[in-house]
């Protein structure tokens, strides 16, 4: 298997590098320049090593190019020292899998294989929201590692909200896309789903009421 990796620590690169080498991996070695881009369109690659904290936005631009480019190639990041945040962006953004470094090259090894063996056509389809995680085919939410119980409606409606995080979104916006018109909607009902919402999720800011048009929903970062 032909491996890039994409990495500015010349320390690091030559560690993973040895490691692959041994066990019979052809591997490339390149940093933010990204050299080998030509390569890349090529499909020389199936697979790449990225770090996700390059200078400016260079990882994701790597990353988009990868996708757009060589969708085939399986893309692993390297986390030098952010936290939940920069690796829930990397694998928003398309992302195979993320490991933070220092890791056991053992570990380095077995996701490799493993993201291998995974079909591309394997999406995360989780949303995410600080400590909260929104599985979208089960319709379901976690904190932590406890599951919250909502109703569908419930479900539906923080969905929307988070999907349009940063934005305010309107009452009616809300009815046009959560509740279907042929049903008979009370003056209240998003209110008294949203105040369900505030306390099962026990966090009454996680929804702001944006006076005069509707709520809000704001990234967050997760609590280490």
């Amino acid at each position: 298997m032909n491996i890039l990796i994409i990495e500015n620590s010349s320390t690091l690169s030559q560690i993973i590098e040895k490691t692959l080498d041994s066990y019979g991996y052809k591997v490339t070695l390149d940093n933010e320049n990204f050299g080998s881009k030509v390569y890349v369109k090529d499909g020389i690659f199936e697979f790449v090593i990225l770090n996700t904290k390059l200078s400016g936005n260079k990882s994701e631009e790597i990353l988009s190019y990868i996708i757009k480019h060589c969708p085939k190639t399986k893309v692993l990041g390297v986390c030098n020292n952010g936290g939940w945040p920069e690796k829930v962006n990397f694998l928003n953004h398309g992302g195979d899998d993320v490991l933070t470094y220092p890791f056991p090259m053992q570990e380095l090894l077995a996701r490799i294989q493993s993201v291998s063996r995974r079909p591309k056509s394997y999406i995360d389809n989780n949303l995410y929201l600080g400590n909260l995680v929104l599985d979208t085919n089960s319709k379901s939410i976690q904190k932590g590692n406890e599951d919250i119980e909502v109703r569908n409606k419930e479900y539906d409606l923080f969905e929307y909200l988070v999907r349009n995080k940063d934005r305010p979104i309107s009452r009616c916006e809300l009815l046009d896309h959560v509740w279907d018109y042929r049903e008979y909607i009370g003056s209240n009902t998003i209110d008294v789903h949203i105040n369900r919402l505030r306390s099962k999720l026990e966090d009454r800011n996680v929804i702001e009421t944006v006076h005069g048009i509707g709520y809000i929903v704001r990234d967050r970062k997760p609590k280490e």
